[in-house]
């Protein structure tokens, strides 16, 4: 080399060309081999790690809303006019597409979710390659290998969510290389809009943040090109969308559930909850102490069961999982200020900010799990250019990688331990591991219903369990998969309107804060119930029954007064050790509905207590309620009804100066009885035109200190149809 030309040498006749050029061309071939080598083996690790949790746990909600009503979509009902949803319509549009092709069959989506399992695997030990991470980049994809495994469900099912981080992460991928051609822009915004057509709030954090990321990262003279044409291939889908639903004549049902629809649920106050408490270190409190099982890791419920004490070492885990996202970002920024951020770096920051923005305005355990990838990520990207020494990465690489796949074949061995046969009929052929899918209560209403209901038959799944229209082959009148929390106007009349016709209802107990009190929720629905369906005398219940069938029976009447909802003038009364009355105030926790009946709490002293009513007796009244049913939950807890009491029922007029008796029940305290509501029903017919005194409580030789709570089911006077 000319050293001041900067020009090559003339080369001395005979002489050789220098080696070093195709050494350069060996090396980089060597490289291309290797990281062609570790695609292929990553690829195959992220298979064999999808196959192992893809055949596992039913979803009855986040992934029966998504294959429920593609169904309908394949049978030609119309997304947003003939399904009532809030969320983007994307999944929905794929996975009919998918089942028009390939046959409805749950196997279908869990196979795409797979493919993009494998896609995502590549693309992101693709992407920390290409950010100087070396070795670590093998780190990185196990961690995504690992996380249907140790993040057992949501990886697995066919979800929003689920595709809304596969697709992000694929944005992240693409925006890395938009120095490499014109097309890679282009690419980055269709796949953001993607994402915001998987989930709105998620695509539209991450077209932000990613933007953002985009110009801190682009030469100053090539920001405002690239940045349009990212906005370009958004627009582009948006248009595409937008013109498929004009055509099809939905464009204004899909605009107002991407709106308003979307906007009203996303305000629902039942909707929201704390991020958990990281400090002190080692405690809970408040929210997430009560709701532990929605809080903590979903593996350890799965191993302790359903009423495991919360230790201090499950609670620091959980604490420092909820960190995790907000450490990844903290040192981002650290790294940012230290001049020591690169691209690639920061691109994937904004994915992990979209994904850690799932916490808000809701924390639980399911909205952490997409941040948690993407977290870990985010830290070896960080942290493997700043280990120079080749060794150090090395070793901290063999450190990392197998003890991530240790930990996933481990679990995972587990998982299938546990695993129960599948339970939910031929439609639904997953081995259940939690606790709700393994126990009986959810196969006994599969069961129930498949032996009953002819092929197509229209039933109601009540609350949030659409995967059973799915697994028992029945269809939905109704335009709606579940609850839309704070919408009444929207859905009462039109699922009333559904109901005539329906012989069989399914209703779960799953009344709480976070989700809904259906009861108050859909009010005139709930009464519709009451009023003519009951639990079939044939379906068993135990203790453990949190899910159950409802079949049309005779009309029960229009209720004329509802006690249960606090009617009138009421006063509580307990009854001391001589059984003397002493007043006291009315027992204020709200009980979760069970077996289609809403608990009235009554309060008890040593023995007994109970609650009066004023009140005018309609003509045709009869006081209709139940008791008996011995436990039931609230937000303070477990509560069970006292054994070897009585519920009487007396009556006062003015006239009379004491109360008279109208009915006397025992409860039954033996071991096969309290499992379902004993109906009382007592005609107050000659008290019509008549204002009373209505006494309703509970009688005992003697109530532990324990269970100083009972409760009446549902109590209302009734008219006689």
């Amino acid at each position: 080399m000319n050293e001041r030309s900067g020009q090559p040498a003339p080369r001395a006749a005979g002489t050789q060309p220098a080696r070093a050029p195709v050494g350069a061309a060996t090396s980089r071939a060597f490289d291309r081999c290797r990281d062609w080598g570790g695609l292929l083996l990553w690829g195959l690790l992220a298979a064999a790690a999808g196959l192992s949790s893809a055949g596992l746990e039913p979803n009855l909600l986040e992934e029966g809303i998504v294959v429920h009503t593609a169904s309908r979509m394949v049978e030609g009902e119309h997304l947003y006019r003939d399904v009532i949803l809030h969320t983007a319509p994307l999944p929905y549009e794929l996975l009919a597409l998918l089942f028009r092709i390939f046959g409805n069959e749950i196997a279908v989506a869990r196979t795409a979710v797979l493919l993009l399992q494998v896609v995502g695997v590549l693309l992101c030990f693709d992407l920390a390659r290409r950010a100087g991470a070396g070795v670590l980049a093998h780190a990185v994809a196990a961690i995504l290998v690992a996380a249907p495994i140790l993040l057992v469900p949501l990886f697995s099912i066919f979800f929003y969510s689920t595709l809304a981080f596969y697709l992000g992460l694929a944005a992240v991928c693409a925006a890395a290389r938009i120095r490499e051609a014109s097309g890679w822009p282009l690419a980055t915004g269709a796949l953001l809009a993607a994402v915001a057509l998987c989930k709105q709030s998620t695509g539209l954090a991450l077209s932000a943040a990613l933007v953002a990321a985009v110009c801190l990262t682009a030469p100053s003279g090539q920001r405002l090109r690239r940045i349009a044409a990212l906005c370009l291939g958004g627009i582009g889908i948006a248009a595409l969308t937008l013109g498929v639903y004009a055509l099809r004549g939905d464009l204004r049902d899909f605009v107002f559930a991407q709106t308003r629809l979307a906007l009203a649920m996303g305000s629902a106050a039942s909707f929201g909850a704390p991020l958990i408490d990281l400090w002190p270190p080692g405690a809970l409190d408040g929210f997430a102490r009560e709701n532990w099982m929605m809080v903590v890791p979903s593996l350890y419920p799965l191993r302790t069961g359903l009423h495991a004490p919360l230790g201090a070492p499950i609670v620091l885990l959980t604490q420092a999982l909820y960190a995790l996202p907000f450490c990844a970002l903290a040192a981002t920024a650290l790294a940012a200020l230290a001049g020591r951020c690169a691209a690639i770096p920061w691109l994937h920051a904004a994915f992990v900010l979209a994904m850690a923005l799932n916490l808000f305005p809701r924390a639980d355990w399911g909205h952490l799990v997409v941040a948690l990838p993407a977290s870990l990520v985010q830290l070896v990207l960080l942290g493997a250019p700043r280990i120079r020494s080749e060794g150090l990465r090395r070793a901290a690489a063999t450190v990392l990688v197998s003890g991530t796949l240790i930990a996933a074949g481990t679990v995972g061995l587990w998982l299938h331990h546990i695993a129960g046969a599948p339970n939910l009929g031929p439609r639904v052929p997953l081995r259940p591991i939690s606790p709700a899918t393994l126990g009986p209560s959810l196969p006994r209403v599969v069961r129930h219903l498949r032996a009953r209901v002819r092929p197509r038959e229209a039933i109601f799944v009540a609350r949030q369990e659409p995967l059973l229209y799915f697994a028992t082959d029945t269809t939905n009148p109704t335009p709606f998969e579940g609850v839309l929390q704070g919408l009444r106007e929207l859905q009462e009349p039109r699922i009333l309107a559904a109901l005539d016709p329906v012989r069989f209802v399914v209703m779960s107990d799953i009344d709480q804060p976070l989700y809904t009190y259906y009861a108050e929720e859909l009010p005139a629905v709930w009464a519709y119930l009451e009023r003519h369906f009951r639990i079939p005398s044939d379906f068993p219940l135990d203790d453990a029954s949190w899910i159950n069938v409802l079949e049309r029976g005779p009309d029960r009447g229009a209720s004329a007064v509802d006690l249960g909802a606090g009617f009138g003038a009421v006063r509580a009364f307990i009854r001391g050790p001589d059984a003397r009355e002493l007043p006291v105030a009315a027992a204020a926790l709200r009980l979760a509905a069970r077996q289609l009946r809403r608990p009235l709490p009554v309060a008890l002293g040593p023995r007994g207590g109970g609650l009066d009513f004023d009140l005018d007796i309609p003509a045709r009244g009869v006081l209709q309620t139940a008791v008996g049913l011995r436990n039931l939950v609230s937000s303070a807890g477990a509560h069970l009804h006292p054994p070897h009491s009585s519920a009487v029922i007396s009556i006062r007029t003015r006239e009379a100066g004491d109360f008279a008796p109208l009915a006397a029940v025992p409860v039954d305290a033996g071991p096969a009885g309290g499992r379902r509501w004993r109906a009382i029903e007592v005609d107050l017919a000659r008290f019509a035109g008549r204002r009373v005194t209505l006494r309703l409580e509970f009688r005992a030789e003697s109530v532990a200190e324990s269970r100083r709570l009972a409760w009446f089911g549902s109590p209302r006077i009734a008219l006689r149809p």
